[in-house]
Parts: structure tokens; sequence; C-alpha cells
């Protein structure tokens, strides 16, 4: 990692040499242009970096989770967990599926004991799925293993990194809000947002 000196005389440290094919300039490999959206190589390739780590991370707290459940059926208790309560319709479009394959992944979450289906209290005709006690402990269980994991490598930074990385996550987390509200492509068409 290469130490760059910024204002106040405050050290900040800079990921290593950029992976992906991109020169440190932010440019394509061998200096190729500019990447797109106007952000150096090397902050991206830092950015995947560290969320493939700690996919990596959370993948290994959800092994060994009673009773087992697949990756899948994970993510559609989280959202479950999320909402308290949704359609079939809300749960596929959380999950990304179409809602007959999210019937049947239902069908199994049920089966499991984790959720259940019941009519929707305004409109009996619709259905709305939530957890079941047992899948509430699951969710609880594995919030928990995830939180003990990143706690484990937090315990390995400075203080003064924890908090830098607090404001850092912050900052990312309401950038991908903005992206997720203003949908597809119009944040990238109205620029980069400045301090």
């Amino acid at each position: 990692m290469e130490e760059l000196q910024k204002g106040g005389g405050v050290t900040q440290r800079r990921p290593g040499p950029p992976t992906g094919g991109q020169a440190a300039d932010g440019t394509g490999a061998g200096g190729a242009g500019p990447v797109p959206g106007g952000v150096p190589g090397d902050v991206t390739a830092a950015v995947e970096r560290a969320l493939s780590t700690a996919a990596q991370l959370w993948s290994r707290a959800d092994q060994g989770l009673e009773p087992a459940v697949s990756p899948i059926q994970l993510r559609a208790v989280e959202a479950i967990a999320r909402f308290g309560r949704l359609n079939l319709g809300g749960l596929a479009e959380e999950l990304g599926a179409i809602p007959s394959s999210t019937s049947r992944l239902c069908d199994r979450l049920e089966a499991a004991g984790l959720v259940v289906r019941e009519p929707a209290p305004a409109d009996r005709r619709e259905i709305i799925v939530r957890l079941t006690d047992q899948g509430e402990r699951l969710h609880g269980e594995l919030t928990r293993r995830r939180r003990e994991a990143v706690r484990e490598v937090l315990e390995q930074l400075s203080p003064t990194s924890r908090g830098r990385l607090i404001d850092a996550l912050t900052e990312f987390g309401t950038a991908c809000d903005r992206l997720e509200a203003a949908g597809p492509g119009a944040v990238r068409a109205a620029g980069p947002r400045t301090a």
C-alpha cells in the first residue's frame, strides 16, 4: 500500500496495485483510457475486493445454521425480516425472481417451518408471507453470526481507522440508496456528486 499525505498532516493509505486490468491512474489496462464514471480504477478495485471479502465472510458465518437453508432461502428470510411481511410479488421483486419461482421457494420455507402464508388483512385474496417464531430465531442467529464475523475483522483496525470506515460506509450506503431510489441510469445521467 502506498501512503499519501493529506492536508493537516493526516496520513492515509491507498490500496496497492489495482487489479482487474486497470492502471493506478484510473485508466483501463495499459493506460487505455479513463474508467467509466470518472472514478479511479484503484478505488473501484478496492471496493470490489472489500465487498467480495465481506460476502465470503458472511457466507462462512452462514454455514452450519439449523435448519440448513440455501443461500436463496436465506435471502428470502432476510427480505421478509426486513419488511416484517411481504406479498409474493414483493418478495419476488426483492429477490429478482419470478413469482412462480418465489411461490415454490415459499413452499420449501413453509415446509421447513420458517415462514407462514396467510391472507392479507386488507384484501383476503392477497397472500402475504411472514416469518414464524422459528424463522425469527434463524434470522436472529444469522444476524448474530454475521455481526460476530465483522466484529472480529474490525478488532484488527485502529479506532481511527474504524471511524474513517464508518464515515466512508455511511456515505457509500447513502449513494447506493440514491441510486436505488432514482432508478437505473438516473444518477449516472446527472453526473457525479461533489462535496
